[in-house]
């Protein structure tokens, strides 16, 4: 935190004199001044000194594949935030990155305990779900992205409560790994609430995903010891709660997806249907909406808590209805709201606020 605090404010200083700044120039953008979009360098610069400093090399013998992959992303990003990446160039360094932490550090996705009526899966598709997966879910930091504080603020519950796992289950080393890139990203949002002083840009929001995806893979697969254990029970619980703390993101991409699928839309085409869009439609400030998706992903993990010792596919439809009514009802006022007088709307939006 120390670090992405005390960087920070030089990187913003560069970016202006060298006008490396992110311009307001579609409709789908919210902010209307010019701002920097480097704030990626200071996140993956506290994320990956302190975890390299910190760690136990010989008890997680695998994290040079992982900064290896990590870098791969960040100079992407970094690119994409200068001068734009083709959208299929960035997949494919997100596959590659996926890969190596895949097929070189054998991180991957081994077992489903019972999801979907799947357990022990051979090689070559624990192989692909993994990549698969690591490459939406980077995806999916990426996408939520779209206002102040937001992708940072779920990043910080994520990175927490893996890091919590890790340390009751005496993995220390991912623990510092995960708590490294929390600090990183709290110094970050320092700077970041509204009104945002700079942008993490893909070089952080890629970073995030993919670390956070690829941690997630270790806690369920690598953690083996659950005795008196106060947060998950069982591998299965493990592999719930991994779902819980991913779910924001990745609910809202799954959904943002299918609808433009839907509509005969490219699924890459970007448009204003994300969550944050719809609170931001009601009338909330970018706080109050980071405020209240935040509140609704402590909501599911907390559920997630209480009904991990149920039938696995039971415990997943549970978690599945409960999002889904959250969207319902925001759906529903936002519905609402749309189709109010214009007289009206600015009542109302006065009464929100």
């Amino acid at each position: 935190m120390a670090l992405c605090v005390s960087a920070i404010p030089r990187i913003i200083y560069i970016s202006k004199k060298k006008k490396l700044l992110d311009q307001p120039d579609s409709d789908r953008k919210i902010h209307k001044e010019v701002i920097p979009n480097l704030g990626g360098i200071g996140i993956f610069l506290g994320f990956s000194v302190i975890s390299s400093l910190l760690i136990n090399s010989a008890e997680f013998t695998q994290w040079n594949y992982v900064l290896a992959a990590s870098l791969i992303l960040f100079l992407t990003g970094i690119k994409d935030d200068l001068i734009n990446v083709n959208p299929s160039k960035k997949l494919i360094a997100q596959i590659t990155a996926s890969m190596i932490v895949v097929m070189l550090a054998d991180f991957r996705l081994e077992h489903l305990h019972g999801f979907f009526g799947i357990y022990e899966m051979p090689y070559w598709l624990s192989v692909l779900l993994t990549v698969v997966g690591c490459t939406f879910i980077s995806n999916a930091f990426n996408l939520i992205d779209g206002i102040d504080g937001l992708a940072g603020s779920i990043a910080v519950i994520c990175t927490f409560f893996l890091g919590l796992a890790f340390a009751t289950t005496h993995n220390y080393s991912p623990a510092i790994i995960s708590f490294a890139l929390m600090g990183a990203i709290i110094g970050f949002l320092r700077f970041n609430y509204q009104p945002a002083r700079i942008f993490m840009g893909d070089s952080g929001s890629l970073v995030i995903g993919f670390v956070i995806a690829v941690l997630s893979v270790v806690l369920t697969q690598k953690v083996k010891h659950f005795e008196g254990n106060v947060l998950f029970h069982s591998p299965r619980g493990v592999l719930l709660g991994a779902l819980s703390l991913l779910f924001i993101p990745v609910f809202d991409t799954f959904r943002v997806f299918g609808t433009r699928l839907m509509k005969g839309r490219s699924p890459f085409q970007a448009d204003r249907t994300h969550l944050h869009h719809y609170l931001l439609d009601l009338g909330y400030s970018h706080m109050k909406t980071v405020i209240i998706l935040s509140l609704c992903s402590l909501v599911i993990i907390g559920i997630t808590f209480f009904i991990q010792d149920y039938p696995v596919n039971v415990s997943l439809c549970v978690i599945i209805l409960s999002a889904c009514a959250l969207f319902t009802l925001l759906f529903f006022m936002r519905k609402s709201r749309m189709n109010l007088p214009v007289e009206n709307k600015s009542k109302k939006n006065k009464l929100i606020l």
